[in-house]
Parts: structure tokens; sequence; C-alpha cells
């Protein structure tokens, strides 16, 4: 094998809306650790085989954490906020200073093994289904996280990584 060939990861990806993060809380409960950049994660043990998953939601490029929001409260800002609006999948609520609508803090979910187990993406797949109460996933394959990190990084933040997973997916549209 070269020793430059990609890793390739396997994972399965949900458009983010109002319904998934609300099952994310039900199902999963607070987030395990969460970051400035927005994203919030999650560890459990339902993967194929006993395959301990890492849950991460990630924010739209050029994210930036909402004034008064401290990222460890960022999940239960947004589910109060989701519970206060009239149409939670566009009206913007409140975000410490500020507003946001949904699509402005988090596009994707994405679910993927934790320690770099390489299982079946259509097994995995399904334990996420099972975990979200038969949620399908909008796309499950194999990534590069290797690169999508590097083309992150590379772009301070100016890049998408949950469009970057759907058209790397094979997922039509892009996220929300």
């Amino acid at each position: 094998m070269n020793a430059l060939a990609a890793v390739l990861t396997p994972t399965c990806v949900y458009r983010v809306d109002p319904d998934l993060v609300e099952r994310l809380d039900e199902l999963l409960g607070p987030p395990l650790d969460s970051y400035v950049s927005g994203w919030q994660v999650w560890l459990e043990e339902g993967g194929p085989g006993g395959v301990r998953l890492e849950w991460r939601l990630h924010p739209p490029a050029r994210f930036r954490m909402p004034r008064g929001v401290n990222p460890h409260d960022l999940f239960e800002v947004v589910l109060q906020g989701l519970a206060e609006a009239l149409d939670p999948a566009a009206e913007s609520f409140a975000t410490g200073r500020e507003r946001h609508t949904l699509a402005e803090v988090w596009e994707v979910l994405e679910v993927f093994p934790a320690d770099g187990e390489d299982t079946d993406p259509a097994a995995l797949a399904a334990a996420a289904t099972a975990t979200l109460g038969g949620r399908a996933p909008d796309a499950a394959g194999r990534v590069d996280h290797g690169r999508l990190g590097d083309e992150y990084r590379g772009r301070r933040g100016d890049f998408s990584v949950g469009a970057a997973l759907l058209e790397r997916l094979g997922a039509a549209g892009s996220p929300p």
C-alpha cells in the first residue's frame, strides 16, 4: 500500500433540523464535549459490534461562537431557542446577545467510529438509525478525514465541512 494513500473513514451524515437536535438531546443527552469552533461531540458504544461512535455536529463555514454564549452551553441555548420559536426550522432565536437560525449554528451531524475502527458504512448507518429512533442518515460511505481537516485549517474555518461531507458521500443538495 502506498504510504501516502488516504485513510478513508466510514461515516454517515445527517442534515441538521430541529427534529434531529431534539432526538440528540432525548437519546444521547447533553454533549460530552464542546468547542469554540461550534462542534458538539458525543461518544456512545452503539456501533456495529460494540464499536464506540463519535457523533459530531458541524457548524457552517465562517461560524463564530455567538457573543455571550459559552461553548459548553451552546447546545442547551439552541434547544431553548428551538423550543421558543414558532417555526424552529426557519425562525431566528436568541443565542446569547445575538439571534441565529439553526442553519447558522450547525449544518450536519456526522457519525463515525471514534477510535478509527474500520466498519462497513451500511452497518454504521444502520446502527446510527437505530440509535436515533429509526431516523436514517442522508448519506453514508467513506471519507478522508485528514484531507477535510487540512482543507478546514488551510482556509481558517472558511470551509464547510458539512457540504464537503455531503458532496463526497454523493448526497444531492447542500446542508440546510
